[in-house]
């Protein structure tokens, strides 16, 4: 709660570069924080999430630039179900194998979306992109700020619904499929149902962080649905911490305000900055940083009872 307290009154006191990046790292954060309910939770290493944003992000913005199609609760649907459609289709050819072979399927058919968003210049624009992608129109015109706040209060109820999921006894069915495939199924449970329904609402979720980051960015291009982006979508999950679902939007938080800072005194060494952060934070924070300051909190909380 203080923290959504903080975030809803930093607009306040801070400029517009740092809402915009306030709204870039929630944004990315929702995304970190859908791929850890099938990797952190399901134990299903997908690296396909960001073509499945990308579709998300192509099917908002097509139907804006292609089709004259501007209202935001016209297109945002139909971004969400392109996405849903596209997990329910990866997630049934990826879902016949397991543990590595698993990653790389998904990994081959991320680039398979790659590839369209690449050649069907037409639609996608090719690799220029599509661009002029305005802020939504949600009833009225949207300032950086508005935005910001819009972003704010979508992100939220996605990551609390993914949390109460979590909680859910389907949560904790899927929980179990992660630890013991073979031991959930002699209890009677459709483990590879549990599994399919994760990566099929995962895959809407990371829907609604492309619907956002297209009508932020006003441009996507192939290299937004890439193998670099779902690298760094992992990577949040992991700096954050893998099965703790807020670890997401810790690792997107991290990650964007390294980057932020690195930028202004050597931009174009950023990835080594990258990489040895992430190696540091690997060897440093085992399980991630989320838990880590989970457990100060808890600390801080305990020492200041009467």
């Amino acid at each position: 709660m203080l923290v959504l307290l903080f975030l809803a009154a930093l607009p306040a006191f801070a400029d517009t570069a740092t809402a915009s990046l306030m709204t870039k790292i929630l944004i990315f954060g929702l995304l970190a924080v859908s791929l850890d309910l099938v990797f952190g939770f399901g134990g299903l290493w997908s690296f396909c999430h960001a073509a499945i944003f990308g579709v998300a992000a192509y099917t908002t913005g097509i139907l804006i630039r292609q089709f004259g199609v501007t209202t935001f609760w016209l297109t945002a649907p139909a971004g969400i179900v392109a996405a849903g459609l596209a997990s329910a289709i990866i997630g049934f050819l990826a879902l016949r194998s397991s543990g590595i072979y698993f990653l790389l399927i998904t990994f081959a058919l991320g680039q398979l979306v790659y590839s369209v968003a690449y050649k069907w210049a037409p639609m996608t624009g090719g690799s220029d992109g599509l661009s002029g992608i305005p802020y939504p129109d949600v009833g009225f015109t949207l300032s950086t700020n508005g935005f910001y706040y819009f972003t704010l209060f979508i992100c939220a109820i996605c990551c609390y619904a993914m949390y109460r999921l979590t909680m859910s006894p389907f949560g904790q069915a899927l929980q179990g499929v992660r630890e013991s495939d073979v031991r959930m199924r002699v209890l009677g449970y459709n483990t590879w149902f549990c599994k399919y329904a994760a990566f099929i609402l995962s895959g809407m979720f990371s829907g609604v962080a492309g619907v956002l980051y297209v009508h932020f960015n006003g441009f996507i291009s192939p290299e937004s649905v890439g193998m670099a982006a779902s690298g760094l979508a992992t990577i949040m999950v992991i700096i954050g911490g893998a099965g703790t679902l807020w670890g997401g939007l810790v690792g997107s938080a991290v990650i964007f305000a390294l980057e932020y800072l690195v930028s202004i005194i050597t931009a174009e060494r950023w990835p080594m900055f990258l990489g040895g952060f992430f190696i540091a934070a690997v060897m440093l924070f085992r399980g991630g940083i989320f838990p880590y300051i989970e457990r100060l909190w808890k600390r801080i909380g305990a020492n200041g009872r009467p």
